[in-house]
C-alpha cells in the first residue's frame, strides 16, 4: 500500500485502523496529541518499524509540516474531539480542532494531490426525523446554544470544505459518517463502552431518560474494512457513505444486552439528562442509517451483530485489567 498517514492514531478507529494498515503491507505515519507511550491503544503498534509517530496538535502548522509526507498515497483524516460530555466541556476547542486542523490539512492534500479520507459522524443529519437517513437527507439541528451541536455543525463545516475542493481542484477526496462505533479499547464514555466497564466493575450501567432513543452499533472491525474501501476503491471519489449497523436497537436493549452477555444480576440506573447537563443538551431520539449506497459502490455491509459483538468487547475487556481500572 505505500505510504499512508492517519490522524488520530491514538483514538479507538485510528490505532485499529493503523493496525490493519500494517497487516496490508503500508508505512504508515501517525499523529496525535496524546504521548504514545501512555496509550495503550499503541501497544500492538509502537514498536512496529513501519510505523512513525508525531506528537502534536492538528491546528500548529508546524506540527503539521513535521507529519505530512508528500509521498503519500492518502490521508486518513480522524482527528477530532469525541463524545458528547466532550462536545459540552469546550465547544470553541472542538469548532477550531474540526475547521483549523482539517484546513490545514486538505491544503496539503491539495498540494501534492495525496487522496484524502475524512472521517465524519452521523450527528450531522441531528434530529431529522426522516429515518433510515440517506447520505443526501436533510440536517435537521437545534438550536445554536444547545452545545451538543457544535460537533455536528463543525464536522458538516468540513464537509463543505472537502466538497468544495473537490470540485474546484479535483483533489481526490471521500468521507465516511460513523454510527455509533465500539469495540475493544473503546474509552468507557460512550454507550456500549461505559456499560461494560461499568458492569465489570460491578456497578449497575446508567440508562438515560428511560432508554427509548435508538441507536444502531456498528463494531470496529466492520467499520475499519468500510473506511480503507472508501479510502481505496475508485468509485468513492467525491462521494460520501454512512457505515452504520442498520438494526436499530433501543439503549435499553443494549444495556439490558451488556449485563446478560456479562452474566450478572443487576438494573440499571436512571438518569435525568436535564438535571445533569442542562439545557446545553439536547439527544437525537433515532438514528438510523441508510447503507445501501456503500454496499452498492464499495461491496461493503456491516457482518457484526450487536450481541456478537458486545460479547467480544466483554471477553477482550476481562483479559485486559488496566482497562477495568
Amino acid at each position: 500500500m505505500g505510504t499512508v498517514m492517519v490522524t488520530g492514531a491514538a483514538g479507538l478507529i485510528g490505532s485499529h485502523l493503523i493496525e490493519d494498515l500494517l497487516r496490508r503491507g503500508a508505512v504508515v505515519w501517525g499523529l496525535d496529541i496524546v504521548d504514545p507511550a501512555a496509550s495503550h491503544n499503541l501497544d500492538e503498534v509502537r514498536d512496529h518499524p513501519d510505523f512513525h509517530y508525531v506528537r502534536g496538535d492538528i491546528r500548529d502548522p508546524q506540527v503539521i509540516g513535521d507529519f505530512f509526507r508528500p509521498e503519500a498515497s492518502t490521508l486518513y483524516h480522524l482527528a477530532s474531539v469525541v463524545g458528547v460530555n466532550r462536545y459540552m466541556e469546550d465547544p470553541l476547542s472542538l469548532i477550531d480542532i474540526a475547521i483549523i486542523g482539517t484546513r490545514n490539512l486538505v491544503e496539503l492534500c491539495d498540494r501534492h494531490r495525496v487522496r484524502i479520507l475524512f472521517t465524519s459522524t452521523s450527528e450531522v443529519y441531528g434530529r431529522n426525523p426522516d429515518v433510515p437517513w440517506d447520505e443526501d437527507g436533510d440536517r435537521v439541528l437545534g438550536a445554536t446554544h444547545v452545545d451538543r451541536w457544535s460537533y455536528s455543525s463543525a464536522k458538516a463545516v468540513c464537509e463543505h470544505m472537502l466538497f468544495g475542493i473537490h470540485r474546484k481542484t479535483g483533489l481526490p477526496m471521500s468521507i465516511v459518517r460513523f454510527f455509533n462505533v465500539y469495540g475493544a479499547r473503546q474509552n468507557p464514555i460512550y454507550v456500549v463502552s461505559k456499560a461494560v466497564h461499568r458492569v465489570l466493575n460491578g456497578q449497575p450501567p446508567e440508562l438515560y431518560d428511560g432508554g427509548q432513543q435508538t441507536r444502531c452499533l456498528t463494531h470496529i472491525d466492520d467499520v475499519i474494512e468500510g473506511i480503507i474501501a472508501a479510502a481505496t476503491r475508485p468509485e468513492a471519489v467525491g462521494e460520501v457513505f454512512n457505515l452504520g449497523n442498520p438494526v436499530e436497537l433501543t439503549m435499553e436493549e443494549v444495556v439490558r444486552t451488556v449485563i446478560e452477555e456479562a452474566g450478572v444480576d443487576m438494573e440499571p440506573v436512571p438518569v435525568d439528562t436535564g438535571e445533569r447537563y442542562g439545557k446545553v443538551y439536547e439527544d437525537i431520539i433515532r438514528r438510523v442509517p441508510n447503507v445501501d449506497k456503500a454496499g452498492r459502490l464499495l461491496g461493503w455491509t456491516p457482518r457484526t451483530s450487536a450481541r456478537e459483538g458486545i460479547a467480544r468487547t466483554i471477553a477482550w475487556a476481562r483479559e485486559n485489567p488496566w482497562y477495568l481500572e
